[in-house]
């Protein structure tokens, strides 16, 4: 398969030998908000940081002076906003931003240099042992048979007004990969979860030992609503999470709850919420070094960029997230980023690379066992190999998808296949 010929990865890979590069990124990316650099800024500042002059610079980008000068503007800058107490007083000058970077990011083990110009692109298949997830579990509940006497526990706690119980019987935090509700989230049991929840939420008035859960039960439910397209429900259920969580000053729930909000403003395309409660929540998430939100929140960071068509940031945030989610050994989790970062390829018209990510993603989402992730990153899989013209494999793609579909009774998906497959065998 073809590497990526992304012009961000091309230029300049030395830095990702001799600094912490991705790290120095997010720095920057974080310290001003979550507004990165451009293609051709970014180029600028790693050519600055091997040591390169400027006419060389300009000569490699096929730029003039004066527009590397003002390329750089930016970088000085948040270089400036990242160290202000080094930063204080003079100039930001090409030295000085080398050695802030080179005290601050320097690899601890460096491996030797590529010569400038030399064909060595430090694209993230370099970091490919980082993200791959071939983690095969066992898993409890295969039927939704097989769940059903807990669904009917539950319903009976619930008449006898013993919510807690009812509440662990669906959701063990203890053995997550294996309760109850994940069973029926990742099978695309959403309506089955809405019911079960909102029964639960109904009458329960909980003491403050028990907010825990229910602002656990309300999380779940605004989580399956954005999964059905019903934001705005969402948005109320993640409200209620986040005003509890502040009354009890549960600090980790406030950050979820930010990130749950921005992804439900991004749904509804309202990228200025969007990014106002991502940012936030990632913010707080990376000061309580919660890495679950933080992943949460660079997901959602990458979904809104690519939605903008910033398509490097939106890949650069995915990355991120999927670098946490595999140490975390979130096999879902890293089912979804991957998916995206395919999507995002697929965006830009780059096939290879797209099928490459949809493969991958589609491997995590069967070894966890999520449905949904599956069927999606199989339809995508569809239309980037019947754009490189693969038309059986395409089909196989979509057939695969359809019957995901039809059995989580995900009716329009699986509506979407079969017109796929009709349109390529006509």
């Amino acid at each position: 398969m073809p590497k990526s010929t992304d012009q961000l990865n091309e230029d300049f890979p030395e830095v990702y030998q001799l600094y912490e590069w991705d790290k120095f990124r997010l720095d920057l990316l974080n310290c001003n908000g979550g507004d990165g650099l451009q293609p051709k800024e970014h180029s600028c500042l790693k050519a600055i940081a091997i040591d390169l002059d400027r006419d060389k610079i300009a000569k490699k980008l096929n730029i003039t002076r004066d527009t590397l000068k003002s390329n750089l503007r930016k970088p000085y800058e948040l270089i400036k906003m990242l160290f202000p107490d080094e930063t204080k007083e003079g100039n930001m000058t090409e030295k000085r931003a080398r050695s802030l970077i080179l005290r601050n990011y320097k690899k601890k083990s460096q491996a030797s240099v590529s010569s400038f110009g030399e064909e060595n692109e430090p694209n993230y298949e370099a970091n490919k042992n980082i993200e791959d997830i071939s983690l095969i579990k066992k898993y409890t509940w295969q039927t939704i048979e097989e769940v059903q006497p807990y669904i009917d526990k539950f319903h009976n706690l619930c008449e006898s007004e013993k919510y807690t119980k009812a509440f662990y019987t669906i959701f063990d935090t203890d053995d997550y990969e294996n309760c109850v509700y994940n069973f029926l989230s990742s099978h695309g049991y959403l309506n089955i979860i809405i019911a079960l929840y909102e029964r639960l939420i109904e009458s329960w008035i909980p003491r403050k030992v028990e907010k825990w859960e229910f602002i656990t039960t309300l999380a779940c439910l605004g989580d399956a609503h954005v999964r059905m397209d019903n934001h705005e429900i969402a948005i109320g259920h993640y409200q209620n999470c986040l005003k509890i969580a502040e009354e009890i000053d549960d600090i980790d729930n406030i950050g979820g709850s930010l990130a749950n909000l921005g992804l439900s403003y991004f749904y509804l395309e309202n990228y200025e919420e969007a990014l106002d409660y991502s940012r936030h929540g990632l913010e707080i998430a990376r000061e309580i070094g919660n890495r679950e939100f933080e992943a949460h929140a660079l997901n959602n960071l990458g979904m809104i960029y690519s939605d903008l068509e910033e398509y490097q940031l939106a890949i650069d945030y995915y990355h991120f997230s999927l670098e946490i989610k595999s140490k975390l050994n979130d096999t879902q989790g890293a089912a979804g980023s991957l998916i995206n970062i395919g999507n995002t390829y697929l965006k830009q018209e780059k096939y290879e690379q797209a099928i490459s990510y949809f493969q991958r993603g589609i491997e995590a989402a069967h070894h966890s066992h999520n449905n949904e992730f599956e069927a999606n990153g199989r339809f995508n899989l569809g239309l980037a190999l019947k754009s490189v013209h693969h038309y059986s494999d395409a089909i196989s793609a979509y057939e695969k998808a359809f019957n995901l579909y039809q059995q989580m009774e995900m009716i329009e998906n699986a509506e979407d296949c079969r017109k796929a497959i009709t349109q390529m065998t006509k």
